[in-house]
């Protein structure tokens, strides 16, 4: 009886016309909603739910944000002139006056106002100076408004001016990661072409696998455009990129390389039916495996995770779903015309030899091979022991855009930490802040600018003292009804008085290592207080503080699930309990070859010059376990292809050895092609701008590299001659 792979296939085959004409739709529709998807990027998404600074900001934006939707900063500087003198002062007036008229600006906070809600808003020489933008508008409205800042500061010269803050990074960032993009696929794709042209001796035939790669990107960006998640980590689109591109052309691959063996023996429409029911099968199998893995990501309440993980599992599932139709109905409607435009290339079976030759040779001298195999891996491992992570929010890839160097020169000549303030809020816990509450936050005032991390401390306790000459919940009131500034009030106290925000300056910016600690410090010295619900500590350093800790907590949680479904599934797969447990023992040292190999480039900085990136002495917090769910679901990939042709082989009769060496010759090439293809599209995210590309990149190239290497032609053949019968074993239920 034929499997349900084949009589899925003929369906395939039947309406194949009309599935092409769909997938043709769906693809226009997602290249028309890809803008929508861009312009939903934003900074990396730190919130982890139910954090203590997940709690603060929820209250910050329930208690404080009063009409103001949002801050922006405008960054002043020159060289040659002080913010006293004339042109400075009438350039920064004249820009600030163009900008107060636009709509959805609240209010501005003038460098040469008194009163400052951050730190003191100019450098110590005067070159340097910051306005702060009160705004009423987000979204879209803030992305308008962005741009008329920006049109208006084009217009003004005599100063270096630049726009930064929230909206301002989100343009910025979603500019740099489409040119990224774009960079990665003209660098890629052409050397893919030519690797395919060699392999399926035809344009027509070498165009299919990154025509099918490309439109499961897209794809995927209309899909999750659909999907309405309205802030997407800008860390999603490379992430998708590189695995839509890699997996795609993979998927593809093999398909295409058993349909032209198969079409050697059998007509064209059979030997597609033959190739959907083997490696179809084994794409389906290897997919979800992928996808399974993803899942422990979940474990991690983490916005990131979240949207890597949907990002990820829907890139995959659009694969599998055109690697099952779209693929199967275009090579059905292309028929014989898949070789049109043939190139000459030289003959494979030579090179299929080649590897059978050598699996003999290995499988004679398991010893001599399996312990320097073993032994190169160990050392390549060694380093990943000595691995440091860090949470880092990646503001060094906006060095060339408007918001990077607004923050740049706020972080050199004022404060790193200007645009993302700490925000300690006092509750009091008789209704409105009384005279004992105040002088709590007073003393808290005094010691947290005491603290060696501080630049600067705003409470309204200061304000009080500055305008009233006493602290006091009379004041506080007089204070509140006089107040014409409401949209800086509000932000000082709320509404019903009942809550104040200390705001708190760092000298470091907020993923500094230093940063990091003072909210430790805080939480510690206040834990009491933040237990009764009395102090609340919000901010980027907050975030940055809990989802470091919420990673390191549940990476371990989110190995061990990635690794009982990976077993799970491929025990049901192959019906053996030892080949899933090698298949983990053996991916579990390939990517801990990995991670050392990025712990030697990027902590230790051995390819600072190559790949163009300063070493900071870490490697991103969340990327080893990213990289261990993707890596581990890419690596089943190869296994299951060369596992299941053994298997095939096995079945036709062949003994255990025979069967090892006839499925590497039949899958070697395809392995290493594929593997070749996947590690030349993971090489092009190396020159991109955000550190973690680069570095999850780079894992995933090293443990490509090493996989269809040392892995599939060293180690699983030697470890399959060794097991022997025992390859198949599996537990038999007893009959009652």
């Amino acid at each position: 009886m034929e499997s349900l792979y084949g009589r899925f296939s003929r369906k395939v085959i039947n309406h194949s016309k009309a599935i092409l004409v769909l997938w043709g739709l769906i693809f226009i529709g997602s290249l028309l909603l890809t803008p929508v998807f861009f312009s939903r990027l934003t900074p990396p998404q730190l919130v982890v739910e139910g954090s203590p600074s997940y709690m603060a900001e929820k209250l910050w934006e329930k208690e404080f944000a009063g009409q103001i939707e949002e801050q922006a900063i405008l960054v002043f500087h020159s060289d040659r002139y002080v913010m006293e003198s004339p042109i400075y002062k009438q350039t920064v007036d004249k820009v600030l006056r163009k900008v107060g008229v636009l709509h959805g600006v609240y209010q501005i906070v003038s460098p040469y106002d008194e009163l400052s809600l951050t730190a003191v808003p100019y450098s110590t020489d005067g070159h340097t100076s910051y306005a702060v933008l009160l705004l009423e508008a987000d979204g879209k409205a803030a992305l308008k408004i962005s741009g008329e800042i920006k049109k208006i500061l084009a217009e003004n010269k005599g100063l270096e001016m630049y726009l930064t803050g929230k909206t301002a990074a989100v343009q910025d960032l979603s500019a740099m990661v489409k040119k990224d993009l774009t960079q990665a696929e003209r660098t890629a794709l052409p050397v893919v072409l030519i690797i395919l042209l060699f392999v399926f001796g035809s344009v027509t035939a070498a165009l299919i696998p990154i025509l099918l790669g490309i439109a499961g990107v897209f794809i995927s960006f209309g899909i999750l455009a659909l999907l309405g998640i309205e802030n997407i980590d800008m860390f999603v689109p490379s992430v998708v990129s590189m695995i839509g591109l890699g997996l795609g052309i993979d998927y593809s691959l093999f398909i295409l390389m058993r349909y032209k063996e198969e079409c050697r023996t059998a007509s064209r429409a059979e030997a597609l039916v033959k190739s959907m029911a083997t490696s179809g099968k084994s794409v389906i199998m290897s997919g979800l495996t992928v996808m399974s893995s993803l899942a422990g990501l979940l474990l991690i309440k983490a916005s990131l995770f979240f949207n890597i993980a949907i990002g990820t599992f829907m890139t995959i599932g659009v694969l599998l779903a055109l690697s099952v139709t779209f693929l199967p109905a275009l090579l059905h409607i292309l028929g014989g015309r898949i070789d049109y435009l043939p190139i000459r290339r030289k003959k494979r079976y030579e090179q299929r030899h080649r590897l059978y030759r050598w699996t003999k040779h290995i499988m004679a001298k398991p010893g001599l091979y399996l312990g320097g195999s073993l032994f190169l891996l160990f050392i390549m491992m060694l380093p990943a022991f000595s691995l440091h992570l860090k949470t880092d929010i990646s503001d060094k890839a906006l060095e060339e855009y408007s918001s990077g160097k607004g923050n740049a020169l706020l972080e050199k000549n004022i404060s790193s930490g200007i645009y993302a303030p700490v925000y300690f809020i006092y509750q009091s816990e008789e209704g409105q802040l009384t005279d004992v509450d105040l002088d709590r936050m007073a003393q808290m005032t005094a010691e947290l600018k005491g603290e060696s991390s501080v630049a600067n401390v705003i409470s309204v306790t200061d304000i009080l003292m500055d305008l009233m000459g006493v602290v006091s919940a009379e004041g506080l009131q007089e204070l509140a009804a006089m107040a014409d500034d409401q949209g800086m009030f509000s932000m000082l106290v709320n509404k019903d008085l009942s809550m104040s925000p200390i705001m708190i300056t760092l000298k470091n910016a907020p993923d500094d290592p230093a940063s990091v600690q003072f909210i430790k410090t805080l939480r510690e010295r206040y834990g009491e207080e933040m237990m009764h619900n009395k102090v609340y500590i919000g901010g980027m350093a907050s975030m940055i503080a809990d989802i470091h800790r919420e990673t390191m907590n549940k990476t371990p949680a989110a190995a061990c699930l990635i690794l009982a479904i990976s077993f799970l599934l491929l025990t049901r797969a192959f019906r053996s309990l030892l080949i899933p447990l090698k298949a983990i023992a053996l991916n579990l040292v390939c990517i801990l070859a990995s991670i050392g190999a990025a712990v030697l480039v990027f902590q230790y900085g051995w390819g600072e010059q190559l790949f163009s990136f300063e070493a900071t002495g870490y490697v991103q917090s969340y990327l080893p376990v990213l990289s261990f769910a993707i890596l581990f679901g890419l690596s089943m990939d190869y296994e299951v292809f060369l596992v299941s042709r053994i298997r095939e082989e096995r079945e036709r009769g062949m003994l255990e050895e025979e069967a090892i060496a006839k499925g590497i010759e039949y899958t070697g090439p395809f392995i290493t092609q594929a593997a070749l293809i996947m590690m030349v599209v993971f090489l092009a995210f190396l020159f991109t701008h955000m550190l973690e590309v680069k570095q999850l990149g780079f894992m995933l190239f090293v443990a490509v590299l090493l996989d269809a290497t040392i892995i599939r032609l060293i180690l699983v053949p030697i470890m399959l001659k060794l097991m022997g019968k025992w390859n198949w074993w599996i537990p038999k239920r007893r009959e009652s």
